[in-house]
């Protein structure tokens, strides 16, 4: 299990640049955040649907990018890891509501537990979660690569992330 922090985009400022919806709580990015030219241009990873009807049916409040009507391609990842979404936390959702933030990674990480049940070897889950900063702009980036269990443990990272 490996667990990294590094420093990320403003997110803000980029979700401006692009005529993005500006997400108060939770979120997810589209794989090509940082680096797509314009909104329509954004890749979502494909277990990114299953992830927010997971997070609403465990009513985890989930805040979209863009309109319902704008509607990206998803990329297919076949390899023996779930690869997540990234999901973003805002430092609003850290303050008032960071139950959200546990609630939604033991949601996804009982979810990737199941997904695994049956398959052999080594059960592997990659997620990267950015989170703002309350003392600046610059978000911070942790990604984990581990089992399903260990994302359980991640809120203390990433309220520490979000403090630095």
């Amino acid at each position: 299990m490996t667990t990294t922090i590094s420093e990320y985009i403003d997110v803000r400022q980029r979700i401006n640049d692009l005529g993005c919806l500006n997400p108060t709580g939770l979120a997810l990015l589209p794989s090509n955040f940082e680096a797509a030219s314009d909104i329509s241009t954004f890749r979502q990873v494909s277990e990114s649907a299953t992830v927010k009807t997971l997070l609403r049916t465990s009513n985890v409040p989930l805040d979209e990018l863009f309109s319902k009507e704008q509607r990206f391609p998803y990329i297919q990842n076949n390899a023996f890891e779930w690869v997540a979404p990234t999901l973003f936390v805002s430092v609003g959702l850290l303050s008032q509501n960071s139950s959200y933030l546990s609630l939604a990674l033991s949601v996804i990480a009982n979810y990737a537990t199941d997904f695994f049940k049956g398959m052999s070897g080594e059960n592997e889950v990659k997620m990267d979660i950015v989170v703002e900063r309350t003392k600046s702009k610059v978000c911070k980036k942790v990604t984990y690569k581990g089992p399903p269990e260990g994302l359980k443990d991640l809120p203390e990272v990433i309220r520490a992330a979000s403090d630095e």
